[in-house]
């Protein structure tokens, strides 16, 4: 028999994935998912979100990918916009500008010090999060992205 896991906006933990919400537009409807994209690794999580981080790498790339074609660009156009919206400092900006570092459960011997590096690695994350929790629907992805701001430039 499964348990199910209670939500409760109440707890610490519950009110930083309900911020996290807030901040990407989106509702999970397994909240455990986003808790998964919020750790960092460390001692007793020692994959943290790296798995969720390589999936929204590759979905981040797909979308960037499919708006190019769909916007005639040419591939060296396709590339440097992957390139620069997929870039570790370019999603790092984007999670702090969003105010995602208070909702990251962060290592605990790094203290309360978000880096970069993680930072961008959560943004990927949220995003490779988003496309499980949504039964990989690709609208709603792009949607957080470009709540993000990591989506194709206007």
């Amino acid at each position: 028999m499964s348990q199910s896991i209670m939500y409760h906006p109440d707890s610490l933990k519950d009110r930083r994935l309900a911020r996290a919400e807030g901040i990407i537009s989106y509702y999970f409807s397994n909240p455990v998912v986003l808790r998964e994209a919020l750790q960092l690794a460390d001692a007793s999580h020692q994959i943290g979100n790296r798995n969720l981080a390589l999936l929204g790498n590759t979905v981040i790339h797909l979308i960037l990918v499919q708006e190019g074609l769909r916007r005639r660009a040419t591939r060296g156009q396709i590339n440097k916009i992957i390139s620069e919206r997929s870039s570790n400092a370019y999603l790092a900006q984007q999670g702090f500008s969003n105010d995602l570092a208070e909702c990251v459960f962060a290592n605990q011997s790094q203290g309360s010090t978000i880096y970069p590096r993680p930072m961008a690695s959560t943004v990927e994350a949220i995003i490779g999060a988003v496309f499980n929790d949504s039964t990989e629907e690709l609208t709603t992805v792009k949607r957080v992205m470009e709540t993000l701001g990591v989506s194709w430039p206007e």
